[in-house]
């Protein structure tokens, strides 16, 4: 059984407020406590409550701003905790949920997280903002793409489930306790340590549904100038459980390496701004910050799919002979893997025509790893 606790900054200095979650029995207990007493006597004065297992989107009183902290006790000695800022405005509006840190070593997002929340007011939103700068902190504290206690990638685990691994049973409490009850998903993304992946925006594409139409108008807004349209969405990821509840989505994707381009960190942060202001979320729109729209902006296609990128049949050094976001055709050279001999062991080429949104970063490889992964000119 894994038990959640929440701790919301706010209240008043001689209370503490305290949500026990066992998210197998979808019950949660909530209890108001004196500080300086023993918890094992605060429980058992606190009032008991059976709810819905979701997170409470109303917990916050208009116009304040603050942090809270969701523990995840999976055992006795494992918790997780999960930062959660929240800005809410005096007036109601769209609730907008934005993940970071799904993968470990993925930083921008979480920069673009604390700009955010540092740059805006309540009295700037309208609705309420809700971001988690870690939403994977078992692979943001190893550094790592996949979850090292379970060997699970958290974008692949969605809806998850309360009754397996861990990182399926963090799946489980973002699905159901935050992209249930948002009206709007961002998920921050980019290379990583591994990967060097083009800046872009993701999105559901279905131009005859309304859900299509309202995700192709927001990704346009968020002012990229390139964009990846999505017929179909790999199964297991936060966009696919947004997808299946109805919520429109975007998802970014920028270069990576473990560090923060300054033009990736400002393409997000304005961005996320730009998806506000046309989600109708900011009281006043500073034109000179939200900037200009790009001259032209390229469609390209695919269902986003890392897992279906060409791998290495072999071990050595890659080095590459096109660019990144390269336009090739069928049986282009894109690379090749070197004996430090000075051997060629393998000349990577392309399987298809199309666009190459992401080429390995690292140039040492191991035989299975990823090499690359094309987008479609149409679709």
């Amino acid at each position: 059984m894994s038990i959640l606790c929440w701790h919301i900054d706010g209240l008043k200095p001689e209370s503490h407020l305290k949500v026990l979650y066992d998210p197998l029995h979808g019950t949660e207990r909530i209890g108001l406590m004196k500080a300086g007493i023993e918890e094992a006597q605060g429980m058992a004065d606190e009032r008991s409550l059976e709810t819905e297992h979701h997170f409470d989107w109303n917990q916050y009183e208009r116009g304040t701003k603050g942090s809270s902290s969701l523990t995840f006790r999976v055992h006795p000695d494992t918790d997780l905790t999960l930062p959660v800022l929240q800005i809410t405005g005096e007036k109601e509006g769209p609730s907008l949920l934005v993940f970071a840190g799904i993968h470990g070593d993925e930083y921008e997002g979480i920069d673009t997280i604390l700009r955010l929340y540092n740059q805006l007011s309540p009295q700037d939103v309208i609705g309420r903002l809700v971001m988690l700068p870690t939403a994977n902190p078992l692979a943001y504290r190893g550094g790592t793409r996949i979850s090292p206690d379970d060997d699970v990638n958290l974008a692949r685990a969605f809806p998850g489930d309360p009754e397996r691994s861990i990182t399926q049973q963090l799946a489980y409490v973002l699905h159901h306790q935050f992209i249930a009850h948002a009206d709007f998903l961002l998920d921050l993304h980019s290379g990583g340590t591994h990967y060097a992946v083009a800046t872009m925006v993701g999105y559901y594409h279905d131009e005859h549904s309304e859900l299509g139409q309202r995700s192709r108008a927001a990704a346009i807004a968020f002012g990229m100038d390139l964009l990846w349209a999505h017929s179909t969405i790999a199964a297991g990821r936060s966009i696919s459980s947004a997808q299946s509840l109805g919520i429109p989505w975007l998802y970014t994707e920028a270069y990576g390496g473990r560090r923060i381009r300054q033009q990736d960190s400002d393409s997000f942060y304005t961005g996320s701004l730009r998806l506000m202001n046309h989600l109708k979320m900011l009281v006043a729109p500073d034109q000179r910050e939200l900037g200009k729209s790009p001259a032209s902006i390229q469609t390209i296609y695919g269902d986003g799919n890392f897992d279906a990128s060409v791998v290495s049949e072999a071990e050595g050094f890659f080095i590459p002979r096109v660019k990144l976001m390269s336009e090739v055709h069928l049986g282009d050279l894109i690379g090749t893997i070197y004996a430090l001999s000075g051997e060629s062991l393998q000349e990577v080429r392309a399987y298809a025509d199309g666009f190459l949104v992401m080429m390995v970063g690292t140039p040492i490889v191991k035989r299975g790893e990823p090499i690359y992964l094309l987008a479609a000119s149409h679709e």
